[in-house]
């Protein structure tokens, strides 16, 4: 599977590659979460690749390289030459060795690093590479707020690793780039509003998403849980996580929050932040989505899928998302009290079914956005004052454009209605003490299920990343993992294609 291409269904030619360094979620070290991402269109010019992620980085574009250059470089093959084949077939090298090569894409090629959260299996060739390969180049890190302050307090702060940042009188080899969540309204035109471009060619947006909760007591630190909506809430159009193909679920997840000793304030559950990236290519308009890792909003304290959902299901019922990169850590074996912040099989079948349900949706009223912000303007003009999505008293935390927060109906009122998105969302708007999955889903649950769509996501590719292997003996976890997909899509019938990926896979899109 080293270097092997994929290119993407369809007549439209491609316009995104993405090359998959790591595949994995460990324990192997060699094999965990890397991506490189450029436009094609852009050719291999400097600073044109970014990299999403960086578990591994330098010793896997070396390995790759090794397996696709030709033998005799230098003295059959003259120098410089252009690669016919591989991941990086159309780039120009100037050595016979992998490994010189190799630092050349890093030094010259690669100036951002997208980071999704800042778990070791997802940053630690970035945090080693940067410091042994200093050019005249500086390496933006780009990933939300809360990764560069975890980056700055718990990576390079002169304890774990030298400060190679340009804050705190740093080194200077890496500067920051905090992004705001959402995007900003404040950049891009037409479809491309709210993508920052990260390189020549692509833009990204970038949305926070829950990884768990952390299990230890002690003050809030973090996301706490949350009231958005979520695709368990959507899920209304599909079966119950309980039913979900393949289900092993255990029992609900903790309670929101959890008292503490007495005279003592009570403790908050903090909720793991990681990110996706909307990547898009400016020229054409394609995209490609890439989530970190990632739990389902099924039994999420902090659920946010949905809202991701909502913005890829126009860009599906465009033609313009041409993939969909999501982790799958294990199995349907492994129990919900077991996933720690991770999807399954029956998880990631879940998630794509609420999506189905947004793209059905989007096919459905491709106006209504507009439409509706129109009536909510003229209703403000009626009447003085906007019913728009209300404001909870207490919830202090900072709100980033595309968040959302439930509506205020009344003193005794639990749920709230989001307004704009074309599908009726309750919310809990105070998370309780002892609250469990039951209490959720009688809260959430509509009376009538309404028909799941099919093949809503035909054209759509899924790729698996960051399979976890068991190192023992018997079926590989990936192929296990590809059944159970492929054995609940007979079932749900959601028309897209399944891919799980392997570290040297590229893919044209």
């Amino acid at each position: 599977m080293l270097g092997s291409v994929e290119r993407g269904a369809g007549a439209r030619p491609p316009a995104i590659q993405v090359i998959v360094l790591g595949a994995g979620g460990g324990p192997q070290e060699h094999n965990v979460t890397a991506l490189l991402v450029r436009s094609i269109g852009g050719g291999w010019s400097k600073g044109s690749v970014i990299s999403l992620d960086a578990g591994v980085h330098l010793s896997a574009i070396t390995r790759i390289l090794e397996e696709t250059q030709p033998q005799g470089l230098g003295i059959s093959v003259s120098l410089p030459h252009v690669l016919e084949t591989g991941p990086f077939a159309g780039l120009e090298i100037a050595s016979a060795s992998a490994a010189t090569n190799a630092g050349y894409i890093t030094r010259q090629l690669i100036d951002t690093f997208l980071i999704t959260h800042p778990h070791l299996d997802h940053i630690s060739a970035f945090v080693i590479n940067t410091a042994g390969l200093p050019g005249n180049r500086v390496k933006r890190l780009a990933g939300l707020p809360s990764t560069i302050a975890a980056f700055k307090q718990h990576i390079f702060n002169n304890v774990i690793w030298p400060n190679l940042s340009d804050e705190n009188n740093g080194a200077g080899l890496v500067t920051y780039m905090r992004l705001v969540e959402g995007g900003s309204p404040a950049l891009g035109e037409g479809e491309g509003k709210g993508y920052l471009e990260i390189s020549d060619g692509l833009g990204v947006k970038i949305f926070s998403v829950s990884h768990g909760h952390c299990i230890e007591r002690h003050p809030h630190r973090g996301s706490s849980t949350s009231s958005r909506f979520s695709s368990f809430e959507a899920s209304s159009l599909s079966a119950s996580p309980r039913g979900a193909p393949g289900s092993t679920a255990a029992s609900g997840p903790p309670s929101l929050s959890r008292p503490s000793i007495v005279g003592q304030e009570k403790e908050s559950i903090c909720v793991y932040d990681s990110s996706a990236y909307f990547i898009r290519d400016n020229a054409t308009g394609r995209e490609v989505l890439m989530f970190g890792d990632v739990e389902p909003d099924a039994i999420s304290l902090s659920p946010r899928n949905m809202g991701i959902w909502r913005e890829a299901a126009p860009r599906i019922a465009n033609g313009n998302l041409a993939a969909i990169f999501i982790e799958c850590s294990y199995d349907n074996s492994q129990t919900d009290d077991r996933l720690f912040g991770h999807l399954t099989p029956r998880y990631v079948i879940r998630e794509l079914q609420a999506l189905a349900a947004a793209v059905e949706i989007a096919r459905q009223t491709p106006c209504r956005l507009d439409a509706s912000k129109k009536r909510k303007r003229d209703r403000e003009g009626m009447n003085g004052k906007s019913d728009a999505i209300g404001v909870v008293h207490g919830d202090d935390h900072p709100v980033s454009p595309k968040s959302t927060r439930p509506a205020k109906k009344g003193p005794s009122s639990v749920a709230g209605t989001e307004h704009n998105s074309g599908v009726d969302t309750p919310h809990i708007a105070t998370p309780t003490a002892e609250m469990s999955l039951k209490d959720f889903e009688a809260a959430t649950m509509p009376t009538n299920e309404a028909q799941q769509p099919t093949n809503a996501l035909r054209g759509l590719k899924v790729v698996i990343i960051h399979v976890k292997e068991t190192l023992v003996d018997g079926e590989a976890p990936r192929d296990v993992i590809l059944a159970q997909l492929l054995e609940a899509e007979t079932e749900v019938q959601l028309g897209c294609e399944f891919v799980v990926s392997s570290p040297g896979q590229s893919f044209l899109m």
